[in-house]
């Protein structure tokens, strides 16, 4: 069966290299804890003469949620509820709130070292930079920003318009006279952004905590692009050739401070 202009003229983006140096394909996970495990220890080899690296992985739905979540006063309860439903719940070690992976998320991760202090805006700037300039072959124009009633909400938010498609958290580890600093992305690339907001909305509610979101302020990026509509999975076939092409064609990074 011949591909539709649509696919066919994505396809044809697929394969270019975007600015960016990736140490690893995209990977795919039989749990998320597997995924987040590896995200937290990923480059801890590195050192502050080393080109930061990054990380590319998916998995089955899970609930990611921050350590302040883990202390809500429900939290044991929201746990085993959500768990029953097919959304286990993992605390991660860097900022934010609860965040929903998915086989329709993609999440990306990225990772360098310092031998000061390091600069928190640097690995933000960066990671929304390759995000941005991965989208952009894919017919999205991203824009970053905080979307408020969006879940996880912060400043490097990215989506279209009012609505989020992405968002960046941090964390950083000491590791004798470096620091590791790793900066991670989950984007919705195509799934159903109501049913990730109710999941939220729902430990929250069980987790006796005070956030809600709203599904008017998350999209996903197959919603968000200009073009031709796309056939289930084509487009997160499509963003999973790009970085797993970049691997095989290594460029210099750009803005990584």
């Amino acid at each position: 069966m011949e591909a539709s202009p649509a696919v066919a003229g994505l396809a044809a983006v697929a394969g270019k290299a975007f600015p960016t140096s990736f140490s690893t394909g995209v990977r795919t996970f039989s749990t998320a804890q597997a995924g987040l495990e590896r995200q937290e220890w990923f480059g801890e080899d590195l050192t502050p003469d080393d080109t930061p690296i990054l990380m590319a992985w998916q998995a089955p739905r899970a609930l990611i949620v921050g350590r302040s979540d883990a202390r809500l006063p429900g939290f044991a309860r929201a746990t085993e509820e959500l768990a029953a439903e097919g959304w286990p719940v993992l605390v991660r070690r860097s900022g934010g709130s609860a965040c929903p992976v998915s086989p329709g998320t993609l999440q990306i991760a990225l990772v360098r070292a310092s031998a000061g202090q390091g600069e928190i805006e640097a690995g933000y700037r960066t990671l929304a930079s390759v995000i941005e300039t991965l989208l952009s072959g894919v017919n999205v124009l991203c824009e970053a920003g905080e979307r408020p009633s969006a879940f996880c909400p912060g400043r490097y938010d990215l989506g279209v318009g009012p609505r989020k498609f992405a968002g960046l958290s941090q964390h950083w580890r000491s590791r004798g006279s470096a620091i590791v600093i790793s900066t991670a992305a989950s984007v919705i690339v195509e799934d159903d952004v109501e049913e990730l907001c109710h999941v939220v909305n729902f430990f929250y509610e069980k987790a006796n905590g005070q956030r809600r979101c709203s599904s008017a302020f998350v999209t996903d990026v197959k919603r968000a692009r200009s073009g031709s509509p796309l056939p289930g999975g084509i487009l997160t076939t499509i963003l999973r050739t790009r970085l797993s092409d970049t691997t095989r064609k290594p460029q210099a990074f750009s803005g990584a401070g």
